[in-house]
């Protein structure tokens, strides 16, 4: 007999490779599982057991997305039984197994709007493509994505910089942000893509175990993989001036993550084989970036993103105009102290606003043990 619980593991190991077919409509929308129903033996031997098991089919097929299908068996030796023999869940539903109910709700909301906007253009692949960077937008994200590629799709060679796009709700970086979203369903729209610009990644390496005065030099990724650095510790470090401030560490080099770019740095080699240190933005973006770049590289380590941090150089936090609402994966219970603290009170606190002693003295120790 397969239990509801069994049930919610399987949908938890199907949901990541189903869903954007789901969102696209390119693949049956329900989730369909045979219960295995027990036995006359079985159901002898453990009656209890066996009526609690379709007690509780029974409720779970009461639920909104859910249907359980019952078959009748005659036993010689208890007269016909009712039990349940397959389940159906409708992808909404798993989108709540998986605790993924306001991102799948948010999704449909902009897969509608997209069928709306451009009913005569097959979109499916550019959905089921941009599933996960539609996933996790917020609410007010999907007037600003129709938006945008309303924009891209009468100007598809416009050829401005990505940054200066003219779409009034949209900062300089909100392309940036949601490009895993915006370049698939431009491309399934115009045949091309954006038509945008974007300056190429360049990351700023700094080798903190030379000389206090190295600036370091800027290369791309390809570049960056072949420097061939045997470094104990690589430090992370979201922004530019930080970088340009790091004092001496032995054993270190210090990269610029490029915001979003960072969990690109697994595709580096020595990097990957290095311990990881990670330093960004007390806010919820930083720790979103924390939390793909530790996906990405889990050997990764956090440091000046806690709560003592935050409250060591709080006179220096601001009001985060646009703080990220949505779930934040692979953080430690520490990390999600600071978020929770953050998200309190709208708190960001950038790093280059912590004073240079205290984040000088908390960069030292982390590196300690490696130098």
């Amino acid at each position: 007999m397969r239990s509801v619980d069994d049930f919610v593991a399987f949908a938890r190991r199907q949901w990541r490779r189903r869903y954007p077919d789901w969102l696209a409509g390119v693949a049956d929308g329900d989730l369909d599982w045979t219960l295995h129903p027990p036995t006359q033996a079985e159901a002898l031997a453990s009656p209890d057991a066996v009526a609690a098991w379709a007690t509780s089919w029974q409720r779970f097929g009461a639920r909104p997305g859910a249907t359980v299908e019952w078959v009748s068996r005659r036993w010689p030796s208890m007269g016909t039984q009712r039990l349940p023999a397959r389940v159906r869940a409708s992808g909404e539903l798993v989108a709540g197994l998986v605790g993924q109910t306001a991102g799948w709700a948010i999704a449909r909301q902009a897969v509608d709007g997209l069928t709306r906007g451009w009913p005569d253009l097959d979109l499916a692949a550019g959905i089921a493509a941009a599933a996960r960077g539609m996933l996790a937008l917020e609410a007010d994200d999907v007037p600003r994505l129709h938006a945008v590629l309303g924009w891209i799709s009468a100007h598809p060679d416009s050829g401005i910089w990505e940054r200066e796009l003219p779409v009034v709700g949209i900062d300089t970086k909100w392309v940036e942000r949601h490009r895993a979203a915006i370049e698939p369903l431009a491309a399934s729209i115009t045949g091309t893509g954006t038509g945008l610009r974007r300056r190429g990644i360049g990351f700023l390496v700094r080798d903190l175990a030379a000389a206090a005065d190295n600036t370091g030099l800027s290369v791309d990724l390809a570049g960056l993989a072949r420097l061939g650095f045997v470094s104990a510790v690589v430090l992370v470090v979201e922004n530019l001036t930080t970088v340009a401030t790091l004092p001496p560490l032995p054993g270190t080099v210090a990269i610029h993550g490029m915001g979003f770019a960072a969990p690109t740095l697994a595709e580096v080699d020595w990097v990957r084989g290095a311990d990881v240190v990670y330093w960004g933005d007390l806010d919820t973006y930083g720790f979103q970036i924390l939390g793909r770049v530790r996906a990405a590289l889990p050997q990764t380590r956090s440091v000046l993103m806690d709560v003592e941090t935050l409250r060591a150089a709080g006179d220096f936090a601001v009001t985060e105009p646009r703080p990220y609402r949505g779930e934040i994966g692979h953080l430690t219970l520490d990390e999600l102290s600071a978020l929770a603290e953050l998200r309190a009170g709208d708190l960001r606190l950038e790093q280059e606003r912590i004073p240079r002693e205290l984040a000088h003295a908390a960069l030292a120790a982390a590196v300690a043990p490696h130098g």
